[in-house]
Parts: C-alpha cells; sequence; structure tokens
C-alpha cells in the first residue's frame, strides 16, 4: 500500500513514485487528507498508461513520478 498525503488537486492527480511500485500488478494508495480522504486501488494499466513527472526532493536528486488522474482511481472504503 502506498500512502499518499494529498492529492494535486489543480489537475486532480495522484503522484505515485516509481520506486515504489511493483511491476505488473495493481496497487492500493491510501490517501490520508482532503476531500478524497481514504483507500483506492490503482490497476497496472491505469498506472501505465499515466504520464511521467520528475520531482526535486529536499536534497536536490530527482524521483520519477507517475500522475494517475483520480478519475482512474476505484474506491475501496472511506
Amino acid at each position: 500500500m502506498i500512502v499518499i498525503k494529498e492529492p494535486r488537486y489543480r489537475d486532480r492527480t495522484v503522484l505515485l513514485a516509481r520506486y515504489k511500485l511493483p511491476c505488473g500488478q495493481g496497487v492500493e494508495v491510501m490517501i490520508l487528507q482532503g476531500a478524497y480522504k481514504g483507500l483506492y486501488r490503482v490497476s497496472n494499466d491505469d498506472i501505465c498508461n499515466s504520464n511521467l513527472e520528475t520531482m526535486r526532493t529536499k536534497a536536490g536528486k530527482d524521483i520519477w513520478m507517475r500522475a494517475v488522474p483520480l478519475d482512474k482511481l476505484e474506491r475501496i472504503e472511506d
């Protein structure tokens, strides 16, 4: 399970770090705060079809992220 503090509201996406994603499998995502708080499931096809972005860490490194739209998340529980 991947824990997310909040989704990115300006374009309605959730950023998932590529190093946390298992190969060839869907993943469960827990959103802790905000209007979309709860547990969700994302399929492998939706992860593979989402856009790749880079994010700069506090240490100055770049991390590759998958920007999965909130519409692709399937709610499991609140």
